[in-house]
């Protein structure tokens, strides 16, 4: 059985995912669109933003992107963390429907919509809470334009939520998918925005956060492998034409930094597949990639996909 990394269409939120820094992060602080100014003179120094750097969880960024609908989002402020070369911006959110403030920040391109709000594309969800930011006084609210309705409607976002000492012992889960730093974050969101490429079944996205090499490598589950960029494009279509589900098992997503620009995600992930017109099978796998940072941002230059026949869904999951 040759079970890779086909997934069918989810929501469009979910399609859109967890994606940090995408499109070739290059670190610089996003500009607003035409005609909306940020208000980029109350923003505080970057060293500043830096100490102040607002605390969140990564479980609660993964499930925002799982289930955000950014084209009923807009932007009502923005707060800035790192400093100069490394220093990234991120936009806070509020639904447009039900004035509901998005807990997590998120990296995007923004644009400037028909109604003069303040758009976002290209999202990708941040383990960083706006509350947190907002706590802080580094949240940038001047220049973006929300109507009345959004405001009369605008909502709290939910507390952060953060561990005490009997919480603790009782969520092993949350510590196994650990921020390490911005490096991390950063291949949590690549591999992310793969997943969702893959689900929308859209060459463009897992094309982007593919290493571009001959030297890329698809170690599939039966034992096959696929070297070169555009092999592995080429059998990702081929795949997409079946039944195809991924289901990503975050409680036990691990990362490891193995040297400066080199890191290693391993993952149990079920796996659906099954040929056009038949019935498709459900098997766990162990999920596995190297991740390269290059001057566009980090990329997937490695898969390798194993069984994981042991493998046993966490209670209550």
């Amino acid at each position: 059985m040759n079970i890779s990394l086909r997934i069918p269409r989810y929501s469009q939120g979910f399609a859109v995912g967890l994606l940090l820094f995408c499109g070739g992060h290059s670190g610089a602080l996003a500009e607003p669109p035409p005609g909306t100014e940020t208000g980029a003179s109350a923003s505080p120094s970057p060293s500043d933003a830096q100490s102040s750097a607002p605390k969140g969880s990564f479980l609660s960024s993964l499930k925002q992107a799982f289930t955000e609908d950014f084209d009923q989002e807009v932007v009502r402020g923005h707060f800035d963390v790192g400093s100069p070369p490394d220093a990234h911006r991120y936009y806070c959110l509020v639904n447009l429907k039900t004035g509901k403030r998005e807990v997590n920040g998120v990296a995007g391109q923004l644009l400037l919509r028909a109604d003069k709000m303040t758009g976002i594309k290209g999202a990708a969800v941040a383990p960083l809470s706006c509350a947190d930011a907002e706590q802080k006084g580094i949240l940038v609210t001047a220049g973006y334009v929300l109507s009345g309705s959004v405001s009369s409607k605008m909502t709290p976002a939910s507390p952060v939520q953060k561990p005490s000492g009997a919480g603790t012992a009782a969520a092993p889960a949350a510590a196994a998918v650990s921020v390490g730093g911005p490096a991390q974050t950063e291949v949590m969101a690549v591999y992310t925005r793969f997943i969702a490429g893959q689900n929308a079944h859209d060459r463009a996205v897992v094309s982007e956060v593919l290493l571009d090499s001959k030297d890329f490598v698809w170690a599939q589950y039966g034992g096959n492998s696929i070297w070169g960029y555009k092999e592995a494009m080429e059998a990702f279509e081929e795949a997409w034409k079946g039944t195809w589900k991924l289901d990503p098992q975050r409680q036990e997503l691990r990362i490891a930094s193995v040297s400066p620009g080199v890191a290693v995600l391993i993952t149990p992930l079920l796996s659906t597949e099954g040929d056009p017109g038949k019935n498709p099978s459900t098997i766990p796998i162990r999920w596995g990639g190297v991740f390269v940072k290059t001057k566009s941002g980090w990329r997937i230059s490695s898969i390798f996909i194993t069984p994981f026949e042991s493998w046993r869904a966490p209670k209550g999951s």
